[in-house]
């Protein structure tokens, strides 16, 4: 397999290893990289002669995937127009989750139409159902900066449930919109998971609080630094912690409440 292949597939991997001292963590679908921009082209004509290179190529390939979302990141994914968008756009949903997930991270590239883009990324969200793909989607509205309340909810119902990858998706979608009004949905994921009374009859069994506890570690980098977000200078270690500063009339000067 190709070198660049590896490193896709390395990049979109979801990881179950934790944070082991001995080993590197590998990269997982939720913490992917955006770069800058692309170049901006200032003329259709140069548009359209890149586009239909790009669309020569990804034809010629189109029996490999790996080749075809290297294609798109690096013929679509170097230049920033609105027809480089359009194409780009065309392939959110493609059968291929790497195809799909190097478009979408175009799509967050482009500088022109930012909420409309934001807007057809969200009603991809909806209609998508790999993982790989909603964590791509998700951090790519946080990219483009598309705040509406309607992405906002949809983070949050994310962020509520109990899939690793997503729910980190979702923690890196509401700081990079600096969601105020998700400070306390984030800091009560501060603390560990712990059993209150472990002889009940209705705890739960050693495997949830194991898997309650692996999600929390997964994502605990990511709710600090998305807590830091909302409020430049303030971070937490503890729910407490912060539940006790958004009751302080800093917080209200800042707009969080709890």
């Amino acid at each position: 397999m190709r070198l660049w292949s590896i490193l896709l597939l390395a990049a979109l991997a979801w990881s179950e290893d934790g944070d082991k001292a001995d080993k590197p963590r590998r990269k997982t679908a939720a913490e992917l990289e955006f770069a800058d921009p692309g170049v901006k082209i200032q003329d259709s004509s140069s548009a359209r002669r890149e586009v239909a290179r790009f669309l020569k190529e990804f034809k010629a390939a189109k029996k490999d995937e790996f080749k075809s979302a290297e294609l798109i990141k690096t013929m679509l994914g170097k230049w920033d127009h609105p027809l480089v968008l359009k194409e780009a756009r065309k392939l959110v949903h493609h059968r291929s989750h790497f195809v799909a997930v190097q478009a979408v991270i175009v799509c967050a590239r482009q500088t022109s139409e930012k909420a409309k883009t934001g807007g057809f990324l969200l009603k991809s969200l909806k209609r998508e159902s790999r993982n790989h793909v909603r964590c791509a989607l998700l951090v790519a509205m946080g990219v483009l900066g598309y705040d509406r309340e309607a992405a906002k909810k949809e983070a949050k119902g994310y962020s509520r449930r109990d899939t690793r990858e997503t729910h980190k998706a979702a923690t890196r979608y509401m700081g990079l919109v600096k969601d105020k009004a998700a400070f306390r949905l984030l800091a009560e994921k501060l603390d560990a998971p712990r059993a209150g009374n472990v002889n009940s009859p209705t705890n739960p069994p050693a495997s949830w609080w194991r898997e309650r506890w692996e999600e929390w570690n997964s994502n605990k980098k990511w709710t600090r630094w998305a807590i830091s977000q909302l409020v430049e200078g303030e971070s937490f270690d503890t729910k407490a912690e912060a539940k006790d500063w958004a009751k302080s009339a800093e917080a209200r000067k800042h707009g969080i409440k709890w």
